[in-house]
């Protein structure tokens, strides 16, 4: 999965519930990537149960499963899906390269779509 910072991923979940936010923060991007993987697009009851802690130390490594587990025990999570998560980082991406310069053409043909849709993201998403 590409690497992208915490502030992009943040903007991101502007709008979402604050909670998600803090444990963005709180574990990282890659980690909140495959924990939406899994449980993203539905709720998560944040539990101390032993089944809970073997699901979290496998997707996020035991070291961001005690973190979360001990500030988040007993919460109700609403995580984002993650093709929702992925899809956003992608437009991101492409307006940053259009940003840069790249014309829409290029955008196109760097992301594997139509000239149509590349225009869509720069000018009705971004207001470029």
């Amino acid at each position: 999965m590409d690497n992208f910072p915490h502030s992009n991923v943040n903007a991101m979940l502007a709008n979402n519930d604050n909670k998600v936010q803090k444990l963005l923060n709180l574990i990282g991007n890659d980690a909140f990537a495959r924990l939406c993987r899994v449980f993203g697009g539905k709720s998560l009851h944040v539990s101390n149960s032993v089944m809970l802690r073997q699901q979290f130390n496998v997707i996020l490594g035991q070291w961001n499963a005690n973190k979360v587990l001990s500030h988040f025990n007993d919460v109700d999570l609403t995580l984002p899906s993650y093709s929702i998560l992925e899809t956003k980082k992608r437009h991101q991406a492409i307006i940053k390269d259009a940003r840069n310069g790249m014309s829409c053409g290029d955008v196109a043909v760097k992301y594997e779509m139509t000239y149509q849709q590349a225009r869509r993201i720069i000018y009705e998403i971004c207001s470029f």
